[in-house]
């Protein structure tokens, strides 16, 4: 007899004593969230956002121990939303969630994503130029004015949620959070999240085994390789006219610190920093081998781009007028100096919010590779090196 498995559509019956989920997905390390399983539903919490998912296997009643927040609720966080799974036809305003319905292969499931959502991959650029574009709708305001209710406008339609990246007022959308979470190999777990609400969770297991598995050996590789290099993180401020008003240095987050330590590298932690004078910052990031720059390029009438390297020469004062002090720089030295956006879209997406929250064992090699000041990291883009940005488009979708 073969082995059970998740169902892939609704059911035809509903048997309360059957456990609908053989295959299921447990939370190993700092991914966010929880799942516990019972019969025809999963309890989610999305520790993040606050919010409680109840999931129900399509064809089986809702849990009478669940009741959803009303849709018209003026509640602040800690909604319970309910819905009947497998998807089938969802909606995107999530980079990381795209990446991992992408991974999973269930790129049929999107029908449609919000107004301005942008992605990277090209196939999936091309899937969502040929679907519906969705708006958001705003509810009335609270008498106090603190609350005003937004949702995606999914009325009259057969769309099932939305996924999105924070917690909303909205009983139709989903939050994941795998940039929140406080460990490489959780943010990995979102891979596990999203596959709950398709029945894919053998899926998912296998996904993030493999993942594990290459982690580790990473890992392994990389710590004979103690480099004892630090990496900080700064951003120059510009205002619209061109003028840089201030430096500002940026505390990494905890799965950061994880994985550069993994690959042999050291943060600058602390608390942000900010500066008025160049030379100020300059003394900041001496002990610096490495600058991860994370500074937006404002545009004329409004909006931002990406930073090239000579805006950089300018934001930071790097250029041939620079002052000695910035000369001593060891990052400067050793031409050190990167940004996440090596893979973009024209639309200005980057591949770092989309499958670098979900791929740790590429990040830590790409982290390796910082290490040992390589041009040809995943991510990362070496700008003094001139490394072009890597613009994708659905023109380049192959598969």
């Amino acid at each position: 007899m073969p082995a059970m498995a998740n169902e892939s559509g609704c059911v035809a019956s509903f048997d309360a004593s059957k456990d609908y989920f053989p295959d299921k997905v447990e939370v190993k390390y700092g991914a966010g969230f929880d799942i516990e399983y019972k019969n025809n539903v999963k309890y989610i919490r999305n520790k993040i956002s606050g919010e409680n998912y109840v999931l129900h296997q399509c064809g089986t009643p809702a849990p009478a121990d669940a009741s959803a927040t009303p849709a018209d609720s003026l509640q602040v966080g800690n909604w319970t939303k309910v819905a009947a799974i497998p998807g089938s036809k969802v909606v995107l305003d999530s980079a990381p969630a795209s990446a991992i319905i992408e991974q999973l292969g269930l790129q049929d499931a999107v029908a449609a994503s919000y107004k301005f959502f942008q992605v990277t991959s090209p196939c999936m650029q091309k899937r969502l130029d040929g679907l519906p574009r969705i708006q958001q709708s705003f509810g009335s305001q609270h008498r106090r004015g603190l609350v005003r209710r937004v949702a995606y406008d999914l009325a009259n339609s057969d769309l099932q949620w939305t996924f999105t990246t924070y917690g909303m007022n909205d009983p139709r959308s989903f939050a994941l959070n795998p940039e929140s979470s406080s460990d490489m190999l959780g943010k990995a777990e979102w891979i596990k999240f999203v596959a709950a609400f398709f029945n894919k969770e053998a899926e998912a297991n296998k996904i993030f085994a493999d993942i594990e598995t290459r982690y580790a050996a990473a890992k392994q590789q990389l710590s004979a390789q103690k480099s004892q290099r630090t990496v900080g993180f700064a951003r120059y401020n510009k205002v619209a006219n061109g003028t840089v008003v201030s430096w500002t240095i940026d505390p990494p987050q905890a799965w950061v610190v994880q994985g550069l330590a993994d690959a042999g590298l050291s943060a600058h932690t602390g608390k942000m920093q900010a500066f008025s004078s160049v030379a100020d910052f300059y003394q900041a990031a001496a002990g610096w081998d490495v600058l991860i720059d994370v500074s937006l390029e404002p545009l004329p009438h409004g909006g931002a781009t990406i930073p090239l390297w000579q805006n950089l020469l300018d934001g930071y004062a790097f250029g041939a007028n620079a002052k000695g002090s910035a000369k001593d720089l060891a990052f400067l030295k050793t031409s050190s100096v990167y940004r996440s956006d090596l893979i973009s879209s024209l639309q200005n997406a980057t591949d770092y919010n989309e499958h670098l929250q979900v791929q740790p064992d590429a990040l830590l090699e790409d982290f390796g590779k910082l290490a040992m000041g390589a041009t040809d990291a995943k991510w990362y883009r070496n700008l003094p090196h001139q490394v072009q940005v890597d613009w994708r488009s659905p023109g380049d979708c192959t598969n």
